[in-house]
């Protein structure tokens, strides 16, 4: 398993693991890959319209972990569990919805206003997505979404 510091947590089929702010796709290609550091540090340090030398030998492996990466989105229970089992269970799925529910809640934000926009984000799936098109499937007004969703309250 992968693991960095942090506070661990016991899953009841008596999986540790950690939680943490997930990893960059670059910590993920390292970790999987450490002889490609340099090349990660050429395509991080090179304009976006320069020819990388070597790049078309290593294209195959980093399009296999950017697809990788999408799935687990650099969380390492879902990392591990994907590169063992080549899934990632519906219980690490639960604790990081609850997880992302608690920071919400944390913030004194309204835990119906998070529900309402993955609703929304779900029933406008396949189209592009902004806050236009999905506050038309919310209570919440268009022009206050994202200010009662992701802003303080003021004392």
């Amino acid at each position: 398993m992968v693991y960095r510091y942090g506070i661990f947590l016991r899953l009841g089929n008596g999986i540790y693991f950690s939680l943490e702010d997930p990893l960059s796709f670059r910590e993920v290609v390292l970790l999987r890959a450490p002889e490609l550091s340099t090349l990660c540090d050429t395509i991080k340090n090179t304009p976006l319209n320069t020819e990388i030398t070597n790049y078309e030998k290593f294209h195959g492996r980093l399009t296999e972990y950017l697809q990788e990466y999408l799935l687990h989105g650099g969380y390492l229970p879902a990392i591990s569990e994907y590169l063992i089992k080549k899934t990632i269970s519906k219980a690490i799925f639960d604790i990081y919805i609850q997880w992302i529910i608690g920071d919400i809640l944390k913030h004194n934000k309204n835990e119906n206003y998070l529900y309402e926009i993955f609703k929304g984000i779900n029933t406008t799936y396949g189209s592009q997505i902004s806050w236009n098109n999905i506050s038309k499937h919310l209570s919440i007004e268009h022009q206050s979404c994202p200010i009662k969703l992701f802003h303080q309250k003021t004392s």
